[in-house]
């Protein structure tokens, strides 16, 4: 199913504007231009409208309507050096079918088409200029749903996302990944999350956290490119455990995220395995429970992808989207 894009009303204050080029770097699907000294945007029908280039500007010079930014890095933050274009035939990288593929095997997984009272099947497949996109959700044992989802823009980036959440009468974590990749970089998120505060519950910081991924956490976190958050309430919501950041696009650094996001998927496969189910109505459970509620409420108001989703489907089939791979 095709899609016509809405153009993005790109607004720019020429009077602050230097034509310094932070924002052409910055640009995922590379938008942007410098024309007689002015920042411009020359398709206005593909922005992301992901906020970089108003994040990235040290003037201020930029504004999207309707797009929020969280948090300014400063003109004098560290920024990733730049890596050569890849070239040629080369296909995004396959982190997606990878754990696609370890989820129907582990898990006794069975797509399912309506997801909160509305049918999802025009979502199971369709494009943005020929290329194809999907937002899938499945049911499982011990889980809620698994929420996977392929967008990519033109061919220029690729944004797949895999999300795993726990049933309400169980205690695991969320399985959470989230790989960006255009011809430069890639952005990472991989996490298990805990639907409680773990510095309030020390038997899960210990028994989900600490035993089986601390000696992951160290190898991982300690890789270029990784850093905290720059929006508050990802660092707010997220466990100490989380491994995100932006690497260049070299074997290396490829490889190194790969192997996070499957290492992290099979200590969250063992916990998943030996999970016995709770009293959901218990003390324990009920706040829980509450807190996966405010987890999502959170992500529902701040996820930076509600602009560029409601851009692509409209605000109706954005809404629906977000909710298979929101937690």
């Amino acid at each position: 199913m095709a899609r016509e894009n809405k153009k993005t009303d790109f607004i720019l204050d020429e009077e602050k504007c230097i034509g310094c080029g932070i924002c052409i770097d910055a640009c995922p699907l590379k938008i942007l231009e410098i024309v007689n000294g002015l920042c411009i945007m020359t398709d206005a029908t593909k922005c992301l409208e992901c906020g970089t280039c108003i994040r990235e500007c040290p003037q201020d010079a930029i504004t999207i309507p309707g797009v929020k930014v969280s948090s300014k890095t400063g003109s004098d933050a560290p920024r990733a050096a730049s890596a050569p274009v890849v070239k040629g035939d080369e296909k995004f990288t396959p982190i997606l079918q990878h754990l696609t593929d370890m989820l129907m095997q582990e898990l006794a997984s069975e797509q399912i088409f309506e997801h909160a009272g509305t049918d999802i099947r025009s979502l199971e497949e369709f494009d943005v200029e020929g290329h194809s996109c999907f937002y899938r959700a499945y049911k499982a044992p011990k889980l809620e749903k698994i929420g996977l989802s392929r967008m990519n823009f033109y061919g220029t980036m690729v944004a797949d996302v895999v999300v795993v959440t726990p049933a309400a009468n169980y205690d695991i974590p969320y399985y959470i990944m989230d790989w960006d990749e255009s011809d430069e970089h890639i952005f990472f998120i991989c996490d298990l999350m805990s639907g409680d505060d773990v510095g309030r519950n020390q038997q899960m910081l210990q028994k989900y956290y600490y035993e089986p991924l601390e000696d992951l956490y160290q190898e991982f976190a300690a890789m270029p490119g990784m850093r905290p958050s720059v929006f508050h309430w990802v660092r707010a919501l997220h466990s100490p455990y989380i491994i995100t950041g932006t690497v260049e696009k070299n074997p290396e650094s490829v490889a190194g995220i790969f192997k996070c996001a499957v290492d992290y998927f099979n200590a969250w496969l063992n916990i998943y395995k030996a999970a016995q189910p709770r009293d959901p109505q218990s003390p324990e459970m009920r706040l829980i429970n509450e807190r996966r509620r405010q987890i999502r409420a959170v992500y529902k108001e701040n996820d930076p992808g509600v602009g560029s989703l409601n851009k692509f489907l409209g605000d109706k089939m954005a809404d629906i989207a977000l909710s298979i791979i929101e937690p």
